[in-house]
């Protein structure tokens, strides 16, 4: 830390608080890591058993973080767990969900989640998600490349999986910046 602040580049080191499900120890975690000067924070480790653990977790730890300084959740980028998150104060996310569940076939849509490998989707000329404009190409072409396991699929999957999440988070910053949020 010493030597970051000495010389920090104009890059931001993060102070990762730990404890897993243990109430006691993620505060203890907090105090003593906000109390450094550390340009962020990130919440990682065991996040709890299921999404209501994980919210109920960060509903009881991001108020000891400080507001100021933005706040990362490790691993996390499930729609509904984005969504809590945010209500609470985290601010940035990372996960390799997004594509490793494109790479299996698993597409976002507004209006949930379709396994485009699914035997309805061979015929179906309709876009991924007719209220996004993501990758331009219809879920029975999908479905073909899918089933022939054509490396194209995963770049496309990959593609739209994103597009939808960066979608996701340009909606919650204007919920924010319009204090719905």
């Amino acid at each position: 830390l010493r030597q970051h602040l000495s010389d920090p580049r104009e890059q931001a080191m993060y102070a990762v608080v730990h404890g897993g499900t243990d109430l006691d120890l993620r505060h203890a975690s907090a105090a003593y890591l906000s109390s450094l000067p550390f340009d962020g924070y990130a919440l990682g480790g065991s996040l709890g058993k299921d999404t209501d653990e994980m919210l109920q977790m960060l509903g009881q730890v991001m108020p000891s973080l400080p507001r100021a300084k933005p706040n990362h959740l490790l691993g996390i980028a499930d729609e509904v767990s984005v969504r809590g998150a945010v209500a609470l104060g985290v601010d940035t996310f990372d996960s390799c969900l997004p594509t490793r569940n494109a790479r299996h076939g698993t597409l976002n849509t507004r209006a949930g989640k379709i396994h485009i490998g699914q035997g309805k989707y061979k015929s179906d000329f309709g876009p991924v998600d007719p209220t996004l404009e993501t990758i331009g190409h219809s879920r029975a072409y999908l479905h073909h490349l899918y089933r022939v396991k054509e490396p194209l699929f995963t770049m496309l999957a990959s593609q739209h999986n994103l597009q939808y999440m960066g979608a996701l988070v340009a909606e919650l910053r204007e919920q924010i910046a319009a204090d719905e949020i």
